[in-house]
């Protein structure tokens, strides 16, 4: 597809895919490289910034401290690498039969739109051999980070892709949400505004005006997915599609198989186990193939994994008295949530500010069985019903709770800040010394470094460096040698005849490190167009000014 303005979106890279199926095709080899088992541990895996010196700060700036687990901490397990190497090739899977350079396609292209004009996809065949776009679906209960996964995995893709020679623009993967209690012809809908904030068009307006018909939105999602190359369609929160307004289960299974058979696109469904379980049978029957099959989100079953998570989770602890986890903590915290993952981190959240309101003094800043008894009575009573369906291993009860609705952290913290008083803070505790690049003094280290006005760039091998002479350095120790040895550079340099200063290069994969007024950052964490992002923050100059007479 052409477009008037290409330039914004970034254009293609084509790598080796190390299969030659892959890398010969322009939709494939421009994605990134396939990731193993180890690169997506790493990609996926997410600690938030905890700095030592935020014990000194007063109690109410404390509790945003504590907010971040919600938004920056992520355990890859090893369900999280099965859906990413499964989702790995329902995109690349979709795109085998859609090589744009090949005449084939280009022929099979013409016939699939001549048949979605006419509203008659039904009655294409493929000439050899069936399409290589797959289906999967994940079920699970509400809370056990099914959603959250997905999101961390198809943020390592591209949004958009341009290829310049072929004029189009590719969309390797779009996410929607289901609408609540919404019909077929909702979900079309969702679809054109998800592709309209993708793209910065507006299909909605071009698509869904005049009271179009069931049909005709049906045909005109199939079109858009071969228009920009579509590779994978991700409906989440399944369960909300209300099947009896669509026309029913066969209506429904009709239109996803026609994206999946004829226009080969890889199709995943994200719902609880209920709606899905009156979906899936039938939906792998119609394929004509058992899919790239399901997979069962559960909660953590108190083994391993659990004390893997929560030996990551523990640490991050903004109190003065840190308790270290023993038996009956770890036990009262599985009993409370039975190893729901966002039910855990959100209990661990809201006990510390509760522990930070209640204490009389610094020394009562602690966690206890006790403690998450109360802030779960207090904050989760809807959650109970779930919970105590999963204690029992009651199916039908779990079942009946599917469409739990989680109580809202944010509001939650805001009445507990609303209530905090600022105490006189004791000095904060002496820094143990780790690894550099594993322990959080090094980037506190590097925090500070930064705050001082110098690029993180810089710092970061600064401090490195410092603890790779003396791991055994304080904090105050690390920051004066990196000073001094900057410096030091500084002087140098200034003794030396004056070159053209080069800038600092920073990988592209990186600008979501930087600094937060970085025009790489923003660029890096954009949703919708660049143009958009720039006016939201108010970076456009208003030229319409100038011509008000």
């Amino acid at each position: 597809m052409s477009d008037s303005k290409p330039t914004r979106f970034p254009e293609a890279e084509y790598k080796d895919q190390g299969l030659p199926e892959y890398t010969e095709n322009p939709l494939i080899s421009a994605l990134p490289p396939i990731k193993s088992p180890v690169e997506v541990a790493k990609v996926l895996d997410r600690r938030p910034i905890f700095q030592t010196e935020e014990l000194n700060l007063p109690c109410h700036i404390r509790t945003h401290a504590i907010n971040r687990l919600t938004r920056d901490f992520f355990v890859p397990q090893t369900n999280h690498i099965i859906v990413e190497q499964k989702l790995s090739k329902l995109i690349r899977s979709g795109y085998l039969n859609r090589n744009p350079k090949t005449a084939t396609f280009k022929r099979k292209l013409n016939t699939i739109r001549g048949l979605i004009k006419n509203e008659d996809l039904t009655s294409y065949l493929h000439d050899d051999i069936d399409s290589p776009a797959s289906s999967m679906t994940i079920a699970g209960i509400s809370g056990a980070g099914k959603s959250t996964t997905i999101n961390h995995v198809l943020n390592t893709y591209p949004r958009v892709i341009y290829h310049p020679e072929l004029h189009m623009l590719q969309v390797p993967w779009l996410k929607i949400d289901c609408p609540y209690d919404g019909s077929l012809s909702d979900f079309c809908l969702s679809f054109f505004i998800a592709l309209d904030r993708r793209l910065n068009l507006n299909y909605r307006d071009q698509y869904a005006s005049g009271k179009p018909t069931i049909a005709k939105m049906m045909a005109d999602v199939a079109d858009l997915c071969l228009i920009h190359a579509i590779g994978l369609i991700v409906i989440d929160e399944f369960q909300h599609m209300s099947l009896a307004k669509s026309g029913g289960e066969k209506k429904m299974i009709n239109f996803l198989v026609t994206l999946v058979n004829v226009v080969e696109v890889s199709v995943v469904l994200i719902g609880t186990p209920k709606a899905l379980r009156l979906f899936a049978s039938e939906f792998r029957q119609a394929r004509r193939a058992s899919g790239d099959g399901s997979i069962v989100w559960d909660r953590f079953p108190k083994d391993e994994s659990w004390e893997d998570f929560l030996e990551e989770l523990w640490p991050f602890q903004w109190l003065h008295n840190v308790t270290e986890r023993d038996e009956p903590l770890t036990n009262k915290l599985y009993e409370l949530t039975q190893g729901v993952p966002d039910i855990v981190v959100k209990l661990f959240c809201l006990a510390q500010s509760r522990a930070i309101l209640l204490a009389e003094s610094q020394e009562a800043e602690e966690l206890s069985p006790e403690l998450l008894d109360q802030v779960f009575e207090d904050e989760f009573s809807i959650v109970k019903p779930m919970l105590d369906a999963l204690r029992t291993g009651n199916r039908q009860k779990i079942e009946d709770c599917n469409d739990l609705i989680f109580p809202k952290f944010e509001s939650s913290m805001i009445n507990a800040m609303d209530k905090l008083v600022s105490k006189p803070l004791e000095k904060a505790k002496p820094v143990e010394m780790g690894e550099p690049d594993e322990t959080s003094i090094a980037n506190a280290a590097i925090q500070t470094i930064v705050s001082m006005g110098i690029n993180e760039d810089i710092a970061q091998p600064l401090v490195t460096d410092a603890l790779a002479k003396n791991p055994d350095l304080k904090l105050i120790q690390i920051i004066q040698m990196a000073t001094t040895s900057l410096t030091q550079s500084d002087q140098e340099s200034e003794m030396k005849p004056k070159e053209e200063s080069k800038p600092v290069y920073t990988a592209r994969d990186s600008w979501g490190q930087l600094q937060t007024a970085d025009l790489r950052k923003v660029y890096a964490d954009k949703t919708g167009s660049m143009y958009e992002v720039l006016q939201e923050r108010g970076l456009v100059y208003p030229v319409q000014n100038l011509f008000a007479g």
